[in-house]
């Protein structure tokens, strides 16, 4: 079989489909409604919805790529951001970077919850993380009473106005980028990137290999609290407000799980890159973006998220199925089955 050149691999890589894809939609948006569409105005503000949606696909991808799963991100970061504001509000004198560190380290404690449930309970993620962010946001309705918290500190908001030297460029999407490359690289070349996937693809095999697969997801979940807190305090700056329901009506869990599965991160763990998660996460962006511009109902826009969602899901399913049949597994049954990442302990 001859081998595959460079451009053969990247036209036949996922990616570059999700990019195509992004370009018919911009294709068709012109088309309805013009080039008048392509202002600083719009481009900034597509760029701040991925700034802090992208840090939430990272959180969710890696814990999907080691056979993990969390559904509470965004309760944890409304639960640690309204924190954060109430410790503003009451220490005016006190730069609010030791708050957001603050913030931070209960990102990392609750992520910590997550992980001791499901890891050492051996409690199903799928579940258990649904049900933890049930009881933080109830917890978070309760203290707050509803009502929303406000944040008058021009220095926290400027996190979220700073462009990067005038352009339309946020700050804050440089750093989603950043992160997004650095955990690309460690994925790609540290040992501790590559046991991840170990640890999601084949749980025994890590463990007969002298990994310890329970051990890697907890500190995949502790990262995805601190990451999750961070993504919060971005949007809380983005918002000048903090609110029980603001951050989860964006529904940055779902997001971050159909765009790591349109990108090629399987559902089942154990495959899949950052690059290709970002990729499906501009594509969504952009058509949610595209069908406001066109004037299309709200629920419209719910309906093709779900949509693309189950497609995620319908293509990996099968690729998965394809690639247990080529190793000579069954893709499903009792022993040594597939299971979701909600199933895996």
């Amino acid at each position: 079989m001859p081998r595959r050149t460079r451009f053969q691999k990247i036209r036949q890589s996922r990616p570059f489909l999700l990019i195509c894809l992004t370009i018919l939609v911009l294709l068709i948006l012109i088309f309805v409604r013009g080039f008048e569409v392509f202002n600083a105005g719009n481009a900034t503000q597509l760029m701040m919805s991925l700034s802090f949606v992208g840090l939430f696909v990272i959180a969710m991808a890696c814990l999907l790529m080691s056979g993990g799963f969390d559904f509470s991100l965004a309760s944890q970061a409304t639960f640690g951001t309204l924190i954060f504001v109430e410790l503003c509000i009451r220490n005016q004198g006190v730069h609010w970077l030791v708050f957001a560190l603050v913030a931070i380290l209960i990102g990392a404690a609750l992520g910590s919850i997550n992980a001791f449930f499901s890891q050492v309970l051996n409690l199903m993620p799928f579940i258990c993380t649904i049900a933890i962010s049930s009881v933080w946001a109830g917890i978070s309705a309760w203290w707050t009473g509803g009502l929303v918290k406000t944040i008058n500190d021009a220095s926290f908001s400027s996190v979220a106005t700073a462009r990067v030297f005038g352009s339309p460029i946020p700050w804050t999407f440089i750093f989603m980028l950043a992160v997004m490359v650095l955990y690309s690289l460690m994925f790609k070349y540290t040992r501790f990137g590559r046991s991840v996937i170990v640890a999601g693809g084949n749980p025994v095999a890590a463990r007969l290999a002298g990994l310890n697969p329970k051990k890697i997801k907890t500190l995949l979940y502790i990262n995805a609290g601190v990451i999750g807190m961070i993504a919060g305090l971005i949007y809380t700056a983005q918002q000048r407000t903090a609110t029980t329901t603001g951050l989860s009506q964006r529904m940055p869990e779902m997001r971050g799980l159909t765009s790591s599965m349109l990108g090629g991160v399987s559902f089942m763990g154990g495959s899949g890159a950052l690059t290709g998660a970002l990729f499906g996460l501009i594509l969504i962006e952009v058509l949610a973006f595209s069908l406001q511009l066109m004037g299309l109902p709200a629920w419209f826009v719910i309906f093709v998220n779900g949509m693309l969602l189950v497609v995620a899901l319908t293509i990996d399913t099968m690729s998965t199925k394809l690639r247990m049949k080529r190793l000579g597994l069954k893709a499903s049954g009792g022993g040594g089955g597939m299971m979701m990442p909600g199933m895996s302990r």
